[in-house]
């Protein structure tokens, strides 16, 4: 299973911070860690990781970010306001273009989404293994 595969097997897991158990529930990390499977320790973090240590982490297991367009299967770091805070991968949206896969507190789960304006916005770096 490709890891963008396995991003969308997710779809609907709840929630959960620092979540490491797919039946239990993922946060952001626990997302890319169980799509690209990770292997090793990631560092505990508060609710909003912050001073780069998200942008740290994702370089540490995926390797530098890359320049250049972003394909499906990508990893992404974002930010709300100010620090990156948050992670997901890029999709191929059904009815074309991109899409986002990540986990929402909001919404309470992992979920799939166009990558509209809004969201392009917030994609501070991406990844690529």
């Amino acid at each position: 299973m490709t890891p963008l595969e396995k991003a969308r097997s997710l779809l609907g897991v709840p929630w959960r911070h620092q979540g490491r158990d797919i039946k239990r529930g993922i946060d952001c990390a626990g997302l890319l860690i169980y799509a690209f499977d990770v292997k090793g320790t990631t560092p505990s973090y508060g609710r909003d990781p912050h001073k780069g240590l998200m942008d740290d982490t994702l370089e540490r297991f995926l390797g530098p970010p890359i320049d250049g367009p972003m394909q499906p299967g990508d990893a992404v770091s974002m930010a709300y306001a100010g620090d990156v805070r948050h992670c997901g991968m890029i999709g191929d949206h059904p009815d074309g273009g991109l899409s986002l896969i990540h986990t929402d507190s909001i919404v309470g789960c992992v979920t799939e989404h166009r990558l509209d304006a809004k969201w392009l916005r917030r994609i501070r770096r991406v990844y690529r293994q």
